[in-house]
Parts: structure tokens; C-alpha cells; sequence
């Protein structure tokens, strides 16, 4: 066996990658394709119900609301999962 290679075995993380693949990781694109869809769904509605005013019900502001709300929570989560997983760093007690 060569050197390097057991220079990348060694290096290689123990983790599995269940582990290491996360839920944010794993459908992070598809819930971003779904937080952009509701939010330019309820961005539509609400533009719509700006432009015709006399017509719009109240109903259709509500689900724009819950729409843009959907969205901005979808986006929290997987923002919130990327910035989560950091490596811990073990700490050092000094001795006095």
C-alpha cells in the first residue's frame, strides 16, 4: 500500500452518513423550491388584491399571509440548519 493512501483512510470521517447527511442537506433543495413557490404564490395574490381592490376577499389576503408565513418559516429552518452544525471544539481546562 502506498503512503497517501493511507494518509486518506486516516483522514477519512468516522461519522456515517446517515449521520452526517441531515435532513437540511437532504431535502434542502426541495424545500427551497417550495419556500420560493409559496412565496411568490402569496407575493401574487397580494399584488393581485392591491390591484383590484373592490373585488379582493378577505379570504385571499388570509392565504397570502399564510403563504409568505410558510415560506419565511421553510427558509428559517434550513438557514438555521446550515449555520447549526459546527465541529465542537473540545475545551481545555487550565490548571491554577
Amino acid at each position: 500500500m502506498r503512503a497517501e493512501t493511507l494518509v486518506r483512510v486516516a483522514a477519512h470521517d468516522v461519522k456515517p452518513l446517515v449521520i452526517r447527511g441531515g435532513l437540511a442537506r437532504t431535502f434542502g433543495s426541495l424545500v427551497s423550491f417550495l419556500a420560493m413557490l409559496f412565496l411568490f404564490f402569496g407575493l401574487y395574490l397580494l399584488g393581485d388584491v392591491f390591484e383590484h381592490p373592490l373585488d379582493a376577499a378577505a379570504i385571499a389576503v388570509l392565504v397570502a399571509a399564510f403563504s409568505i408565513t410558510l415560506a419565511a418559516i421553510m427558509l428559517y429552518f434550513l438557514i438555521k440548519a446550515r449555520h447549526g452544525r459546527r465541529p465542537r471544539t473540545t475545551r481545555i481546562k487550565r490548571a491554577e
